[in-house]
């Protein structure tokens, strides 16, 4: 049967999850996107439900790719699948998975960390994601956000790669203890009298690169508790980067270092 009322109860509940409160309260999140889907299904994810409509995608190549999970399938008219969904295009579908929550204790010990003090826009953390994951970098810690690793946005922007790679929230005293035990060298990105190159700092394996917020950089917190202030030369007219661009260029130095390429 095809749903083609939007007062429908079973489309008000996919739209409502829209909302942090409402994922939260059921502990779940909405996923769109066959790549996607084919990423969070690969990681271990199981979708509870699934809608679709034929417009875009038949109820058997739905079947063939999620029927051995035994989700509930609802099938929406063109019209409610498109105010529900953001791409409109062939093979689209959208699923409900139950959430997950990633700690600290998650984080590999020998590997670079990303922290991201205030992070306001969820898009940028769902870019960060993404590039950390085309980096081959796994831990993004995020202090102090208001976002919720579900947003919508930051699935949308990292393109899956929430899968692939580990974002925890905590605070900022909680990852500070954590990276003072495994002995990781904090380099905090800043524009501050005395930042150094940050292609001439010492690097380690482990290091942990701290970044602020593009619209009030980083709090006195991470400025006093850094080994190192870095930032990255500017040779044009502006003087900042987006972040996740400076992210992308801090990392790649430390990995063509670490690697020695």
């Amino acid at each position: 049967m095809i749903i083609e009322s939007f007062s429908n109860p079973k489309y008000k509940y996919l739209l409502s999850l829209s909302k942090s409160k409402n994922r939260k309260k059921d502990g779940v999140y909405l996923m769109e996107g066959r790549v996607e889907i084919d990423l969070a299904i690969r990681s271990g994810q199981r979708p509870q439900i699934v809608a679709f409509s034929d417009a875009y995608i038949d109820q058997k190549e739905i079947e063939t790719i999620v029927g051995r999970f035994n989700p509930q399938i609802i099938k929406l008219s063109k019209a409610l699948f498109d105010a529900l969904s953001y791409q409109n295009v062939p093979m689209n579908f959208i699923g409900v998975f139950p959430a997950f929550l990633n700690d600290l204790a998650m984080i590999n010990d020998d590997e670079p960390i990303v922290v991201l003090e205030k992070v306001e826009k969820p898009g940028n953390l769902g870019a960060i994601l993404r590039t950390c994951d085309a980096l081959g970098v796994k831990n993004i810690i995020a202090t102090e956000s208001p976002v919720d690793l579900f947003n919508p946005n930051i699935l949308r922007n990292s393109r899956g790669a929430i899968f692939s790679t580990t974002c925890v929230f905590a605070s900022n005293e909680e990852v500070l203890k954590f990276l003072k035990r495994r002995n990781s060298q904090v380099y905090c990105a800043a524009l501050t009298e005395g930042s150094e190159d940050y292609r001439k700092v010492n690097l380690q394996k482990n290091n942990a690169y701290v970044f602020g917020s593009e619209a009030h950089g980083l709090s006195d917190f991470w400025l006093s508790s850094s080994d190192q202030n870095i930032i990255i030369p500017m040779q044009g007219e502006v003087d900042s980067l987006n972040v996740s661009v400076s992210v992308a260029i801090i990392l790649s130095h430390h990995f063509n270092v670490i690697d020695g390429s």
